[in-house]
């Protein structure tokens, strides 16, 4: 039971790390993009290349915690508490505001959308698909 609960523990502990490495990774591409696009503004500055550059010293981590995900997943490590078995044999999820959260979170969806369609983004993001397209295509 203890080497369950350390694994689970390295394991949020390596995925919280992992997550805060990558934000930080692609801030900084933000940053030195920004300062080469105020220099030349045709220049091209998110390019494979930088992102590659970027994720590199973050690799390692990041197929570590595949690797103990994978781990887990084939040794059976789970989290004991996560699901509980009720009568009638349904499963019992412990984050009963499941359903509320995502509602809440939908309805949020649904008024920032409208927000945006009234406000006038909608046209500006059309116009722009619109060049885009006809730009590959040549038209433009």
């Amino acid at each position: 039971m203890e080497k369950k609960k350390y694994f689970l523990i390295l394991q949020s502990i390596i995925c919280v790390l992992l997550a805060v490495m990558l934000i930080t990774a692609v801030l900084g591409v933000y940053r030195r993009g920004m300062a080469a696009h105020a220099e030349d503004p045709l220049a091209w500055i998110f390019s494979r290349e930088i992102a590659v550059q970027a994720f590199r010293p973050i690799a390692p981590l990041f197929f570590a915690g595949i690797g103990l995900a994978a781990a887990g997943w084939f040794l059976g490590v789970r989290d004991e508490n996560g699901l509980r078995p009720v009568k009638g044999g349904r499963v019992e999820n412990k984050v009963s505001d499941g359903k509320k959260i995502r509602t809440i979170l939908l309805i949020a969806a649904i008024v920032l959308i409208g927000a945006g369609i009234f406000n006038g983004s909608a046209r500006d993001v059309f116009g722009k698909a619109i060049k885009i397209c006809t730009e590959c295509v040549g038209l433009g």
